[in-house]
């Protein structure tokens, strides 16, 4: 019987398009409107899937994923923003938690009074639940397996740490600096909480490995040819993880 497959979700041409060529034997099927790639790392099943932008692309490309090939765990590999003065781009964050950070419940102000999205309270719309911000946590697991391969990096420094996921590009400082000193965050990117949660819900071990392309607090310009460096990253953790895939089993 076919083993599992492992799942690799990315957004962009440039967070997968190194991953896809590394895949041996590589097949491409087209499903919702979404790109699989399905081929081999060391002989053992990897599917690579290009989920578009956004929380709602990603959560919908992963659904099909996991409903079609019935993975046995998950890989979310991209960019994202820094937004922490302490990392710089081209580090790379391990996630462990992620959350919505738009995801919000405004304080009442009149006509006149404006708008200021840091008194914004940050909460998880639940039925007949606690609207407390959710946070979801990746498999402890993979994260170790990821961190056991920082000290082979080259273009930077590995950490573990914190993302917030939204349909948003962030660029005001004030608001960035917030989100890294009340909540946390080192880094901003528009899938991992819904990769996460879909996971979740499916009850699968899931993790979100993410290189920051910019950092807006410290001056350092977006740069996209950055991808490619988290997916060597990527791709050598793929590696590792198919030679302790027996820990998943």
């Amino acid at each position: 019987m076919e083993r599992r497959p492992i799942i690799v979700t990315g957004a962009l041409k440039g967070e997968l398009d190194y991953l896809v060529e590394m895949l041996e034997s590589c097949d491409i099927e087209t499903r919702g409107g979404f790109k699989f790639y399905k081929g081999y790392v060391k002989d053992y099943p990897v599917i690579i899937a290009k989920t578009e932008v956004g929380l709602i692309n990603s959560a919908s490309c992963l659904t099909i994923a996991i409903e079609k090939y019935n993975p046995i765990a998950i890989v979310n590999s991209g960019t994202a923003g820094g937004i922490i003065e302490n990392r710089h781009k081209k580090d790379i964050i391990i996630a462990e938690e992620c959350f919505n950070i738009l995801a919000s419940k405004t304080p009442y102000k009149e006509l006149g009074e404006g708008s200021n999205s840091c008194e914004w309270d940050l909460m998880t719309f639940t039925d007949g639940g606690d609207d407390e911000k959710r946070l979801y946590k990746t498999n402890r697991k993979l994260v170790e397996i990821a961190l056991s391969q920082k000290d082979r990096y080259e273009h930077g420094n590995v950490y573990t740490g914190v993302v917030g996921s939204a349909d948003i590009w962030n660029r005001e400082k004030d608001k960035l600096k917030f989100l890294a000193e009340k909540h946390g965050v080192s880094c901003e990117d528009m899938e991992l909480e819904a990769i996460l949660k879909v996971a979740g819900n499916y009850s699968l071990p899931a993790i979100g490995i993410k290189i920051m392309s910019d950092n807006e607090l410290l001056g350092e310009e977006y740069e996209p040819a950055v991808g490619s460096y988290v997916q060597e990253y990527a791709y050598e953790y793929l590696k590792e993880l198919v030679d302790h895939i027996d820990i998943l089993e």
